[in-house]
């Protein structure tokens, strides 16, 4: 398993859970939701599949998230 193919297996249960947020909302939220994980360093390093999550890997998945947020939730504007 590479790193792309980890982000987005972390990230599909998030994703599923936004989906079904964003149902009960018509699809439609006043302001796209910010994705923001806090990754406290350990003594051990964190592995995955084979891969240790870094910081790096943090900040891609936070962006994989924000991309695919971007996509399911269409924000409206509110004046």
């Amino acid at each position: 398993m590479n790193e792309d193919e980890l982000i987005k297996k972390l990230a599909e249960p998030i994703i599923r859970q936004i989906e079904r947020m964003s149902t009960q909302y018509d699809g439609k939220i006043s302001q796209l939701p910010q994705i923001k994980f806090v990754f406290e360093q350990t003594n051990e390093p964190i592995v995955i599949d084979g891969i240790e999550i870094t910081d790096e890997i943090i900040q891609k998945l936070e962006n994989y998230l924000q991309d695919e947020l971007e996509m399911i939730c269409s924000p409206t504007m509110l004046h």
